[in-house]
């Protein structure tokens, strides 16, 4: 079978969507089947440009001119979705081989719109993998109104996009939920988590001392870390105002990695400099594995009105490292219900400093945190397996991908008849 996917990101790239996506490629090509990716010729942040057509682990990679703003501003951002919209536009309708299913990610927003029309024209089914539910997000980001004119429209749209698809894939059953209002056949819809790095899935702390001593971290320091993007849709209010209520007696608060929140965190902790907050940027992937076994606790938050638009895969790393999690967010998300299940860390309501406070005590205990992280492990070997998760979704497809020979087998019967 041959299968077409569409994302504006590829390795070696750094943006987790398109890692993501190879996973599921290279599934596909084991499996036998022809993978060809389009994706965009700039990185994630515009600094870099890849080859135009390359073949990594079996997969056909087509890559398109677009522009290379990165995460300068929204203009820029917007700039590199159109100029790679409109380039993926003029690649599919000049496509001429026939795939037998077309599978669309979110990046950029409704790019499956573009997937939806050229299965059209190719003949073949679509199929669409959520990692972000518009235009749901843009109410949570407060750039849009829930009930406005603009909200309204791209609802609309996101019908359109995913009436008649084959298969749609969540990240989860919350996730699936928000989706299924978009659907009319609720049935097409799978949840099926993301998967852990298989190298953190290796319970080894070999360079753990030595990364905290070259960090300067004392053996005897209870080492918390946010690792990751410090987007809109997270909280950090809660961990500040514990780390500004305990002061330096406490854990340390490591934030690693940046994004739109970061310098909100930067100016508070130059406003209250006793309390023990450091910064990191991102961890190369080479040494990701060290980096976060490094730490103790790991951070993770979610605001109420995000639940179910994204899933952060945060909580796939921090488990696979045998780390326990302290979450601050709302209750009905994945997030909240695999800590729930795993009994690999803790829940707190977000505005409840009170409740943090008390994680946090128990989290100073190194034998609780034990525990708590081998429960993670535990849990992150069954649930965030890559083998096993990529197996499920490229068994989705090629059920997908069959129905959609067996419908074009039918309708040239017909014509011949």
């Amino acid at each position: 079978m041959r299968f077409l996917l569409l994302n504006q990101f590829y390795p070696p790239d750094p943006a987790p969507t398109g890692w993501y996506l190879h996973g599921l490629a290279r599934e596909l090509v084991r499996r036998g089947h022809s993978a060809k990716v389009i994706s965009s010729h700039r990185s994630y942040d515009g600094s870099h440009s890849y080859p135009a057509r390359e073949n990594l682990d079996g997969v056909e990679i087509v890559r398109l001119p677009a522009t290379g703003f990165g995460r300068r501003g929204f203009v820029g951002k917007m700039a590199d979705y159109i100029s790679f919209y409109v380039s993926l536009a003029i690649a599919l309708l000049l496509e001429r081989t026939t795939p037998d299913l077309i599978l669309s990610l979110t990046t950029p927003p409704y790019i499956g719109l573009l997937g939806k029309i050229a299965a059209g024209k190719l003949r073949c089914r679509h199929a669409h993998w959520i990692m972000d539910v518009y235009p749901d997000v843009m109410h949570a980001h407060k750039i849009a109104r829930h009930d406005g004119l603009l909200v309204r429209l791209l609802r609309t749209l996101t019908r359109f996009q995913l009436r008649g698809a084959e298969a749609v894939l969540t990240l989860g059953p919350t996730m699936a939920q928000r989706v299924a209002v978009y659907t009319e056949s609720p049935q097409v819809i799978s949840a099926i988590p993301l998967w852990s790095d298989p190298h953190l899935l290796q319970q080894h702390d070999v360079k753990r001392h030595t990364l905290r001593a070259a960090r300067g971290w004392a053996s005897t320091d209870v080492v918390f870390l946010y690792s990751g993007n410090m987007g809109l849709g997270h909280r950090f209010a809660e961990f500040l105002e514990a780390a500004r209520r305990i002061g330096a007696g406490g854990p340390r608060w490591i934030f690693s990695g940046g994004g739109k929140r970061r310098t909100e965190i930067e100016n508070f902790a130059r406003s209250h400099p006793l309390a023990a907050i450091e910064f990191l940027g991102y961890s190369p992937q080479s040494q990701l594995r060290n980096h976060l076994q490094a730490a103790d606790v790991h951070l993770a938050s979610l605001d109420s009105a995000w639940q179910g638009l994204m899933v952060p895969s945060k909580v796939q790393g921090s488990f696979a490292s045998a780390r326990p999690v302290l979450f601050v967010g709302g209750r009905q998300c994945e997030t909240a219900a695999w800590i729930a299940e795993s009994g690999g860390g803790w829940i707190v309501d977000q505005d409840d400093i009170d409740g943090l406070l008390e994680a946090i005590a128990q989290a100073m205990d190194p034998d609780e945190c034990q525990r708590r992280g081998q429960a993670a492990f535990n849990f992150a070997q069954k649930n965030f397996n890559l083998t096993d998760n990529c197996a499920q979704i490229a068994q989705l497809l090629e059920g997908s991908a069959a129905h959609s020979q067996l419908n074009l087998e039918c309708s040239t019967a017909l014509i011949n008849t």
